[in-house]
């Protein structure tokens, strides 16, 4: 069992007018938040701007944000944690900041959430000096966990490297360009894309994640043997995402299979919604209760992928679900292409308009 502080600067004012309300979710928390500084998150964020009004300063920060996590396997109550956040913070801004503070429980993990602001009451800047961790923060915070029967602070791996920068030079490459030829050598030992996930991990000793980012899609981490911090693969060079790689091994077959991994790739390379400019719209209180069903179906499977926070493999099933539907619901009528033929649609769109004027 351990504990984890993570420490972030807040650069903008957008920033923490969205840090504020985020800590604060009440469907996150469930009610365990407190703040020396209102009760919602407005009258919070109205008092962190008059301080700044009252105490002008210059610089590039806004706020602080300190994120303390527990280890999965803590025992830890969310009200005692709660209560622990709060004596680690009267402790160690000793209320000379306006803060926020809040647990999260919608994690396998449970975490706390602090937010203060960058100028005190009194007129002073917030500054982390120097040795503040050894002297100051681990001290409380050990402190405290034996107190509340909870693991200690988790100490950084001497061994380990701990720098996200992947453009350094280790020798005759650098970071990012020793984990390309390591993806390249694996994925000429591999025979399937689950292959070449095991042999990374069992053969070239990384650890490797799965996830799901909106805006890239499946993506993989690669954590090199000896470091800390993962990279993605789409901070990579073109060619490595979990798609790129799927081709590449099945290129390495006969013909046949480079054509299949080809259509697969076409056919994942966007998700058509079934409204796009090609389809003929049909309302759907003209539809039959079986088409109902399948929209119904298809929102909820949509809202399921878009949703974060949701493990990996239902994102991959509300995909095949998506799809599937869309086959059947197109046979059924549904939604017609029109490129198709063109008096099939004018015919349709008549008889639309004549039950339209019957309701009427």
């Amino acid at each position: 069992m351990s504990l984890i502080i993570k420490m972030d600067a807040i650069k903008t004012e957008e920033h923490l007018k969205k840090a504020i309300p985020y800590i604060m979710n009440e469907k996150k928390t469930g009610g365990l938040c407190f703040s020396n500084s209102g009760i919602t998150a407005e009258q919070i964020l109205d008092t962190f701007f008059l301080t700044k009004q009252l105490h002008p300063t210059f610089g590039k920060r806004e706020g602080y944000h300190f994120k303390f996590s527990f280890s999965k396997d803590e025992t830890i109550e969310p009200e005692q944690a709660l209560t622990f956040i709060k004596e680690w913070t009267e402790e160690y801004l000793a209320d000379n900041y306006d803060y926020a503070l809040s647990v999260h429980k919608d994690r396998e993990h449970m975490h706390m959430h602090l937010v203060f602001n960058s100028v005190g009451r009194d007129g002073k800047k917030y500054r982390y000096e120097r040795g503040d961790w050894e002297k100051v923060i681990r001290p409380l915070t050990n402190r405290l966990a034996e107190k509340y029967h909870t693991g200690p602070l988790k100490e950084k791996n001497p061994v380990l490297d701990y720098s996200t920068d992947y453009d350094k030079k280790n020798g005759n490459l650098t970071g990012r360009e020793q984990v390309e030829e390591d993806i390249d050598n694996c994925i000429l030992q591999s025979k399937s894309y689950g292959d070449f996930k095991r042999k990374m991990v069992s053969e070239y000793h990384y650890a490797l994640r799965e996830g799901m980012s909106k805006e890239h899609g499946v993506y993989l981490a690669f954590t090199p043997p000896g470091r800390a911090k993962a990279i993605r693969s789409y901070r990579l060079s073109e060619g490595y995402m979990p798609v790129d790689i799927d081709r590449r091994i099945a290129e390495k077959g006969n013909g046949k299979s480079i054509q299949k991994a080809k259509e697969k790739e076409k056919s994942s390379s966007k998700m058509d919604w079934a409204m796009s400019r090609n389809y003929q719209f049909i309302p759907y209180d003209e539809m039959s209760e079986y088409q109902k069903a399948m929209v119904r179906n298809v929102l909820d499977a949509k809202r399921l992928y878009q949703r974060t926070g949701t493990p990996l493999y239902l994102h991959e099933q509300s995909i095949h679900i998506i799809r599937k539907m869309k086959k059947e619901t197109g046979k059924c009528g549904i939604y017609i292409k029109r490129k198709e033929v063109r008096s099939v649609q004018r015919e349709l769109e008549k008889v639309m308009k004549q039950r339209r004027n019957k309701k009427l």
